[in-house]
């Protein structure tokens, strides 16, 4: 994790009382709960009531809308519902309920800058490039650090300031040799795929943007397990088309080669006997994107990608 004294230059940077982000960082870091708070990011209940509380509303209110919220959802989330900000609540919930007891408002927007910089070092140490942690910081954890640092007010400081934050990382960390290693066959893989007009990896079934795909393929292989991986080229992903006025869903496809194809009529084209396989991302507004691609195969080493 990032020194306090960083994260106290960048909390300044952005204009909030540097002994008060000293306090809250000294608050999150403590070894008893640290990464506990980490739970605004990886439970969408903690997620909207600490958004909720970030936007002046009462602990008591943002439960008791909460609870009312969660009657749609699985009995595991309902139950989380009911035991928010109580003795009961064994999450990191209690550090942030602390945090917001002591500090108010801005000390949960600190804390949520203290976790972004942390996850920036992360994936910096991971070999993550600049235009690659830009992109995990909006579409990552499920897209949740980017919710709360637009909830925060701090997504445009934070994307305005990547460089800056990434050189004093730099200065005071440097990936190990396994890691620079890991880039190195990182970078070789993306510019051959790049070069082969490669722009998505299906694996197991699901679709992913090229390089997110590398990364997420190799996380699986230094874990000891494999993947099914199929590769799909830039001429076989179609986008569903919107209503002009509603915008909503119409069920005609199209990408640069072709226009107002259904469902129905892709398949025709790319034929399952004839070996194309079909993966569907459902977007937000309900529209989807279907990829085709061949030769889908088990992937054990990262370099057998080129003999797809």
């Amino acid at each position: 994790m990032p020194s306090h004294k960083l994260h106290r230059k960048w909390a300044e940077e952005y204009g909030f009382d540097g002994e008060i982000a000293n306090e809250i960082d000294r608050i999150i870091d403590d070894r008893k709960h640290h990464d506990s708070v980490k739970v605004m990011v990886t439970n969408m209940i903690a997620m909207e009531a600490v958004a909720m509380l970030i936007n002046g509303v009462p602990p008591e209110k943002a439960k008791s809308t909460l609870v009312r919220m969660s009657k749609m959802f699985p009995k595991k989330v309902r139950d989380y519902a009911e035991i928010l900000f109580t003795e009961r609540d064994t999450t990191g919930m209690k550090v942030i309920k602390q945090i917001y007891d002591e500090y108010g408002p801005d000390g949960l927007k600190i804390a949520v800058l203290h976790i972004t910089l942390d996850y920036i070092e992360q994936l910096y140490l991971r070999g993550y490039t600049e235009e690659e942690i830009a992109y995990k910081l909006k579409h990552g954890k499920k897209e949740r650090i980017d919710y709360l640092l637009k909830e925060a007010g701090l997504d445009t400081f934070i994307e305005e300031n990547l460089g800056r934050i990434l050189q004093d990382i730099k200065a005071s960390k440097r990936p190990s040799r396994a890691m620079k290693e890991d880039q190195k066959e990182y970078m070789r893989i993306l510019d051959v795929l790049n070069k082969q007009n490669v722009s998505v990896l299906v694996i197991n079934g699901t679709p992913y943007p090229l390089s997110t795909g590398i990364r997420k393929l190799q996380s699986i292989i230094k874990k000891g397990g494999w993947a099914t991986v199929g590769l799909v080229k830039r001429e076989h992903i179609f986008r569903e088309k919107k209503t002009s006025k509603l915008h909503r869903p119409t069920g005609l496809f199209y990408n640069d080669y072709h226009e107002n194809m259904s469902l129905m009529q892709l398949r025709e084209v790319f034929r399952p006997e004839y070996g194309w396989n079909m993966a569907v991302k459902y977007n937000k507004g309900g529209t989807k994107t279907v990829y085709f691609y061949q030769d889908e195969r088990i992937i054990k080493r990262l370099e057998e990608l080129l003999d797809l």
